[in-house]
């Protein structure tokens, strides 16, 4: 068979049994342990913490062993190391400082971001994490081959959903998926599209913000991007819901006349991806285990319940993780996709607990407001969530939401949504219809909320969040 029409960037591990996935995940996991825990001072003094050692670690349920470890205690850790005049990394990096050959962070969108070292294979090797490997998976299965032209939309910062993913998208250029990458700075888009046309790009990677922020600038330029572009996929990540909140992959797919495909990554979750199928993401696990735990007590949650998501590396690494609490909401499922991969997916990542607000007794998630906006004909898609405190000291919710220009009754338009709104949310709010164009566009991570309200609460907020808990101000 032809290389450019297999289905699978490599048969022999996407294919693996269930069983076999098992075997093999029990191997690497006594493997790396027995790894980390002689080199890395951090989960050394986690492990002795709790009288754990490695040959204690034989099958795999034995996992639930280890500690769960945090952004929390990470942040502290990498704060004593920065006052004792060392590394920030230097109490979890397991080998020698010359090794490293780049150092990313968090975006630090929840607090301040910890750095994360790299190794050079861990960029280029095959079976690695954050490798070219696992980005072939995926941008195998989003339709791309040997001779595609992909522009990866992100700022070239320290963050890993910047800089990291362009260092991914470099070690997917390997000899077997000849590929081209384009790095693109967000931020001039104007200049953006006209490269993206001048070298026949033939894909995209960026935030659902980008790609819905994109055609408005090309418009203006009167550029039309179904015929002068030649994007056949957009591969859509790092905001909360992505495109799976219901309405907008149809509406990019409308704008550009492209597949659209999701993905998921953090901390030792590594990249887990859609298939043309698109029932959830794609785990790779042959190289993480992905757990699934409640949020409040930790205990691993069976396959199919909502809880938080763990993840553990599965390969030898500068920066290891162990049990890593990435505090993102999902479920996973072991049954076999319609596409014919075995490994687990994980089938909804709506969001992080700690996105979820309290307000007037009710849960509140920018995502659900999203899915109300995105599905109301007339509707930018773009809004703005604004908590505050009314006269009497009471919690008030306003939201802005654009119309679009052509809309002729504004006010049966806010009405219909302010009542959807109701329905779905179970949450009275004062929404206001503002002109397409009003609100402030942000092509990386879009700002979905604003809390005005008191200190006191949001240090009540804060708490909340860093006890990792859904449930906030009881």
């Amino acid at each position: 068979m032809n290389e450019m029409e297999r289905k699978y960037w490599d048969p022999k591990i996407e294919l693996m049994s269930f069983e076999e996935i098992k075997i093999l995940q029990e191997r690497r996991l006594r493997q790396v342990v027995e790894y980390v825990y002689l080199r890395s001072p951090f989960y050394r003094k986690k492990f002795d913490k709790v009288g754990l050692k490695p040959n204690h670690i034989k099958i795999l349920k034995d996992i639930n062993k280890i500690p769960l470890s945090d952004k929390y205690e990470m942040r502290e850790s990498a704060e004593f190391s920065v006052n004792e005049g060392k590394l920030p990394f230097s109490e979890f990096i397991t080998v020698p400082e010359e090794l490293v050959v780049t150092i990313h962070c968090t975006s630090g969108t929840t607090g301040t971001p910890f750095t994360a070292p790299l190794l050079e294979p861990e960029i280029t090797s095959r079976g690695m994490i954050a490798t070219g490997e696992s980005a072939a998976r995926q941008f195998w299965a989003a339709g791309l081959r040997p001779g595609d032209i992909i522009a990866h939309m992100w700022n070239l910062g320290g963050a890993m959903v910047g800089g990291g993913n362009h260092v991914i998208a470099k070690g997917a250029c390997i000899p077997e998926l000849y590929m081209t990458v384009i790095p693109c700075h967000v931020g001039n888009t104007e200049k953006v599209l006209r490269m993206m046309i001048d070298m026949n790009a033939t894909a995209i990677c960026c935030t659902p913000s980008y790609a819905a922020y994109m055609p408005q600038v090309a418009q203006k330029m009167d550029i039309n991007l179904k015929t002068e572009l030649k994007i056949k996929s957009i591969i859509t990540g790092g905001e909360p819901g992505g495109v799976s909140v219901p309405g907008l992959r149809d509406k990019l797919k409308d704008l550009w006349g492209a597949e659209i495909f999701d993905m998921y990554g953090a901390p030792g979750v590594g990249l887990s991806y859609e298939c043309e199928s698109r029932e959830g993401f794609h785990t790779q696990a042959d190289s993480t285990l992905i757990q699934v735990v409640d949020p409040e007590t930790g205990q691993e949650l069976p396959y199919g319940e909502l809880g938080s998501i763990v993840g553990t590396g599965l390969a030898p690494a500068a920066f290891p993780w162990l049990r890593f609490n990435t505090e993102d909401k999902g479920r996973m499922t072991e049954e076999r996709c319609e596409c014919g991969r075995t490994h687990p997916r994980l089938l909804s990542v709506p969001g992080r607990w700690d996105d979820v607000i309290k307000i007037k007794g009710f849960q509140l998630h920018p995502n659900a407001v999203e899915k109300v906006i995105v599905e109301n004909q007339g509707c930018s898609g773009e809004f703005l969530i604004i908590l505050d405190k009314d006269r009497e000291g009471k919690d008030h919710v306003a939201i802005k939401i654009e119309h679009n220009l052509d809309v002729r009754n504004v006010k049966q338009l806010r009405d219909h949504v302010e009542h959807a709104l109701r329905v779905l949310i179970t949450l009275k709010a004062d929404v206001e219809m503002v002109p397409e164009g009003t609100l402030d566009r942000y092509v990386m991570k879009k700002l979905r909320l604003i809390d005005n309200r008191s200190q006191d609460q949001k240090d009540k907020f804060d708490q909340a969040s860093k006890l990792r808990s859904a449930k906030y101000f009881d």
